[in-house]
């Protein structure tokens, strides 16, 4: 392991951490660890999570091959688990550093460790500041309220109750059906992302929705979403485009390159612009769905009334804007933020050379003169949006 681990960890943790336990963590979270020949469990479990994938996504092929698919891969796993496949020395090694990375963190319950926000950072942090930080943005009454119970059997009631409904107008066929139907699913878990790249590293929650009985509507919704919705004028494929549009920007005289930070974007987005959006372009959507406008902002009403979710053993529902972790949140904060940008936009008095967004990161070219009434007019566009600024060097 003779690589710098340095820049793909940081520890902001009081306690001093073993070396070896630094570079093993610095893999990250994608990281394949070889499969344990000796740990029978281990090959059982690798098998299991094979199986459950790709029963999740059987609903996506097609009917005269699943069987074929299914008997396949039925194959192939039967033969992973009949050999019995040496380890090379590399596998060995990183085995044993697995080893002792977990006996370490086993040893250490005080420390926590997660992911960055941005840039596939591994952080260590005391468990004790992560539970206080995530509470403290959780107290938020505005945003979130405590439960006193599971709500688990009310939510996934509902889901049902509406693929069934689907199911019987013959919208839906039996096999979507059966994968929008809920027999086993769990309630969400919420968790934080250090912002590293900011002072005191404040968290941004994430509600985990997969496997629970939101997640496969959600999934279906934000399909027909994006084949349907037309990408706006400020739209970025991804962080590589969006870093490279900007190395390119030419600033005139007079002007500014400046990012604008949306202020925790998807919990701040109204419900209210959501289904405007969604009605506003339902020329599109209703091309790629046979679901009727009133049926289709029906299924996104529920799914942003019912977000709740577990964190520490308390169970929580976020009562504003939309959960960061469902598969429909972001074209939704997709939909607000065009909307808002060609409403804000040309209703200024100087013209902007250069605008793209990529999710909730903008940057865009002005007159210097003009940031404050650019800020102005997108921070009096709802409450609840609200923008800052920083200057950026060309």
């Amino acid at each position: 392991m003779n690589f710098d681990h340095n820049k793909w960890i940081i520890n902001i943790s009081s306690k001093q951490i073993p070396d070896r336990v630094l570079r093993f963590l610095s893999l990250g979270d994608r990281f394949a660890l070889p499969v344990d020949n000796n740990d029978r469990r281990d090959r059982i479990d690798s098998v299991v999570d094979v199986i459950k994938n790709f029963e999740f996504n059987v609903y996506q092929i097609a009917d005269d091959i699943v069987d074929e698919a299914r008997n396949r891969i039925s194959n192939s796993l039967f033969k992973f688990l009949r050999t019995n496949k040496h380890k090379n020395c590399i596998e060995r090694f990183i085995l044993q550093e697995f080893r002792f990375c977990k006996r370490f963190l086993r040893n250490n319950d005080d420390v926590f460790v997660t992911k960055a926000d941005k840039g596939q950072v591994t952080v260590i942090m005391d468990k004790s500041t992560y539970v206080n930080k995530m509470t403290d943005l959780l107290s938020d009454s505005s945003t979130y309220k405590k439960l006193k119970s599971n709500p688990i059997r009310k939510i996934t009631s509902k889901i049902n109750e509406v693929a069934k409904s689907w199911f019987n107008m013959g919208i839906i066929n039996e096999q979507v059906f059966r994968h929008l139907n809920c027999t086993n699913g769990n309630l969400p878990r919420s968790y934080g992302l250090p912002k590293i790249h900011k002072i005191g590293s404040p968290l941004r929650i994430i509600v985990s929705t997969l496997g629970s009985p939101l997640y496969n509507i959600a999934s279906r919704l934000q399909n027909i979403l994006e084949k349907s919705v037309p990408k706006p004028e400020s739209y970025v494929k991804d962080g590589w485009s969006f870093v490279e549009l900007i190395r390119g920007v030419t600033v005139g005289d007079g002007d500014v390159l400046i990012s604008l930070d949306v202020t925790s974007l998807f919990t701040n987005i109204p419900k209210d612009l959501v289904l405007k959006a969604i009605e506003e372009r339902w020329n599109y959507i209703t091309t790629k769905t046979d679901l009727s406008l009133p049926q289709f902002l029906s299924a996104v009403d529920l799914i942003l009334s019912f977000t709740s979710f577990m964190f520490n053993g308390q169970f929580y529902e976020q009562i504003f804007g939309s959960p960061m972790g469902s598969p429909l949140s972001p074209i939704l904060a997709d939909m607000v933020m065009e909307d808002l940008e060609k409403h804000c936009i040309q209703r200024l008095s100087f013209r902007i050379s250069f605008f793209k967004r990529y999710v909730d990161d903008i940057f865009a070219v002005v007159p210097e003169s003009g940031i404050g009434e650019l800020l102005d007019s997108f921070n009096n566009y709802h409450d609840r949006l609200k923008f800052t600024y920083e200057m950026e060097s060309n």
